[in-house]
């Protein structure tokens, strides 16, 4: 199973697993469904035919190309780097919980916070953490809440921006 990426237009491209040629598909019908899409691709390749004009005439399990692909669609659109930061979350009340930062992108992050809490969807907390870079980098930043499961909470950055000292860190970050 592969992982596929939208670009800007909900496009993805796929490719078949005989000849590596690829397609270009609209994924926007997909994207209705919440959670993870999942799609089965057949491909109707020339360059891999085995001798039948449609796929669906192959006997599968006999079929010497195999060109049936599966892929995962990824919605996001930033690369999430798997983490495990100490940090704290803080509510506009002011009130300090411990976390565990888990993952980390140039929009948001998903963290484990430790205590009893009552965080709630669309609610602006308060993240800070250090990166476990040379420096031990600090970044405090804004997040909207945008999922909440039990002690894992998913934040958005409320902003971001190429020149703020915070976005710069996670970004180098990220990228080494």
């Amino acid at each position: 199973m592969h992982t596929v990426y939208l670009d800007d237009n909900n496009f993805i491209s796929i490719a078949c697993p005989r000849c590596r040629k690829t397609r270009d598909i609209d994924a926007t019908p997909l994207l209705k469904k919440k959670g993870d899409v999942k799609l089965t691709f057949r491909f109707k390749c020339r360059f891999c035919d085995c001798g039948h004009k449609d796929c669906a005439e192959c006997e599968t399990e006999n079929c010497a190309n195999g060109n049936t692909n599966v892929v995962v669609v990824e919605r996001r659109k930033f690369f999430r780097k798997v983490v495990h930061l100490p940090g704290l979350l803080r509510s506009e009340s002011g009130k300090r919980h411990s976390i565990r930062v888990l993952d980390l992108s140039r929009t948001g992050l998903r963290t484990k916070v430790l205590s009893p809490h009552a965080f709630r969807v669309d609610q602006r907390l308060v993240v800070e953490f250090n990166l476990d870079d040379a420096r031990g980098t600090p970044v405090k930043k804004t997040i909207l809440v945008r999922k909440v499961n039990e002690k894992v909470v998913d934040g958005e950055f409320i902003e971001t921006d190429v020149y703020d000292q915070n976005d710069k860190a996670i970004g180098f970050y990220l990228m080494r």
